[in-house]
Formats: C-alpha cells, sequence, structure tokens
C-alpha cells in the first residue's frame, strides 16, 4: 500500500514539472541576417558595345630605289623613329662586285642612304643586312602614330545611335581604357558580317599594334534619378518578367514590393515605380529566397 501511494505521488510531481515546463516554452522564430540601404540620387548611362580593330592609315613604305645590296641595317621592327633619320644603306651591284678589290672608279661611289620620309614606327620589316632588294621592293613600313584609328563594326539596327562626333570608351585588350571620338563612315558594309563600319579617333597617341581587338563602348541614353538602388537589391523571378525588392516595414519586417525598373548599369538600377518615401530601407543583402513577409535581423554596417 505505501508502495503504491508513493508512486502515485512521484507520477503526480512529473506531470506537474511537465505542465510547469510546456507552460514556460516558447516558440522562437528564426530571422534572416539582412542588410538595408537607402535610396540615392545619381545618373545612370545606358551603354551599348561594339567590336572594333586598330589599325594605322598613314602608312610610309620604303622602297629600294634601285637594284641593290643591304650594306647595314639601322632599325629594327617597332622602333620609333624621326623624318630624315636613317633606316638603311645600300650599295649597288657594281659597288658590291668591286668589293675587296683595290678598285679606284667605285671607291667613294655606289653608296646610297636610305632615310624615313616621316615621323612613326617600324611596323614590319621585309629586307635585313646582307639582303640583295630588287628595284621597287618594300623594305620595311613606317606608320605614322598619329593616324591611328579603330575601325568599329556596327550592326545596321544600331546605327542611328552612332553620330560622328560623338563620344565613346575604348577599352583595350590589356582591360586599359582610352576615350575616343567617333569621326566618319566608310562607304561600304562589311561584307562578313554585313555590318557598318565608322572610324573612331582615340586621344592617346602611344604606339598600339595594329588589328588589336578592342570594345568601342558608347552612351545611348542618360537619366538622373532619385530613385536609385544597387544592383544585389533587386529580384526577379526564373523568367525575369517580375521583379521586385524587400522593403523594410519596421525594424524586424520586411516586405515584398513590386517595381517597375529604368536604366541599369553594372552595379546600379533606376526605381521608376512605385514611388518610395524617403528614408525608406530596402535590403541589399540576404534578401533572396525571402517569403513575401519576412521576419529579418539588420545588421549594421
Amino acid at each position: 500500500m505505501r508502495n503504491l501511494l508513493f508512486s502515485g505521488i512521484v507520477t503526480l510531481l512529473l506531470f506537474a514539472q511537465c505542465r510547469h515546463t510546456t507552460v514556460n516554452e516558447s516558440v522562437v522564430t528564426p530571422k534572416a541576417q539582412v542588410e538595408a540601404v537607402p535610396f540615392s540620387t545619381d545618373t545612370l548611362s545606358e551603354e551599348i558595345s561594339f567590336q572594333a580593330q586598330s589599325g594605322y592609315l598613314v602608312k610610309n613604305i620604303v622602297q629600294a630605289p634601285i637594284d641593290c645590296y643591304i650594306q647595314k641595317t639601322f632599325v629594327a621592327p617597332g622602333d620609333k623613329v624621326r623624318s630624315g633619320q636613317l633606316l638603311y644603306e645600300i650599295i649597288t651591284k657594281e659597288k658590291k662586285a668591286t668589293e675587296g678589290l683595290n678598285d679606284t672608279i667605285y671607291k667613294g661611289m655606289g653608296t646610297i642612304a636610305i632615310k624615313a620620309a616621316q615621323d612613326g614606327i617600324v611596323t614590319s620589316m621585309r629586307s635585313q643586312t646582307g639582303d640583295f632588294v630588287l628595284a621597287g621592293s618594300e623594305m620595311c613600313l613606317v606608320s605614322s602614330v598619329s593616324s591611328l584609328i579603330f575601325t568599329m563594326q556596327v550592326p545596321a539596327e544600331y546605327s542611328l545611335l552612332v553620330k560622328p562626333g560623338g563620344q565613346c570608351n575604348i577599352i583595350l585588350a590589356d582591360g586599359s581604357t582610352i576615350s575616343g571620338t567617333i569621326k566618319n563612315e566608310f562607304g561600304e558594309m562589311s561584307l562578313n558580317g554585313q555590318t557598318r563600319q565608322y572610324l573612331v579617333k582615340p586621344s592617346n597617341r602611344s604606339f598600339i599594334p595594329e588589328n588589336m581587338v578592342a570594345t568601342v563602348i558608347i552612351t545611348s541614353r542618360k537619366n538622373i534619378s532619385s530613385q536609385v538602388l544597387p544592383l544585389s537589391c533587386l529580384l526577379s523571378d526564373e523568367m525575369m518578367q517580375n521583379t521586385w525588392v524587400m522593403k523594410l516595414v519596421n525594424d524586424s519586417t520586411a516586405v515584398k514590393v513590386t517595381v517597375k525598373t529604368g536604366l541599369k548599369n553594372k552595379d546600379k538600377v533606376e526605381i521608376l515605380e512605385p514611388a518610395f518615401a524617403p528614408g525608406d530601407l530596402i535590403l541589399s543583402a540576404g534578401n533572396y529566397g525571402l517569403t513575401d513577409t519576412a521576419l529579418v535581423h539588420v545588421e549594421k554596417r
């Protein structure tokens, strides 16, 4: 009898303890760790890019004036030369034939100096010391640095956006950028790509190898907007048909707001609709995958 009474008391105590524990337990809902930013006023530009290739409009072909042998070469490919600078020393066939002989007739004759006709860069060399060159043959090519241009290929549907005198940026193969000016259009289209061809004059006059492929960036539109957000704030569905942001309504709650966007670049986006209130904060990190109404914890930056 005592054992039964003791067991009953123990059971009642355990039941009471369980009830107490259940009553005091509270459900803790996890909160997403997020960051939030306000809107800013900024100028956004819409840009389009086209492929281009470097070249030189002015090239001086240095030719052999007579059938000759090259006695000395004074330049190499890539050398910068000035007008009047010595490029080659050539000798006539007769002079070459009498070398080693005690000849008095051709001793002071038969040697000709070939000089540069303009400032430039030696972009190719066809002849070197010791070569025999026929009259009129190309010996080397001197390209004028100031005549550097880029030939830009523009699909016909974009031709209205490209205007002579317009400014642009040229992105070179090494990632560096130089400014440029659109000069004029060629009178014929490219046969391969059926594109219109424009000449772009770079502002930089340093040497750039010929046939270097580059990218020309042209600004097609520019807007000043008071509702600009980092691109990381913008969310969309898989089909990119609907876009929205997550707006903070208080310190711990964010709600989904469908938006209409304007211009974008690689960092920022313009929000056209709706008009948000000054001081509104939009989630910029931790916003992906949140429900339409989400509990959040905003981290201080």
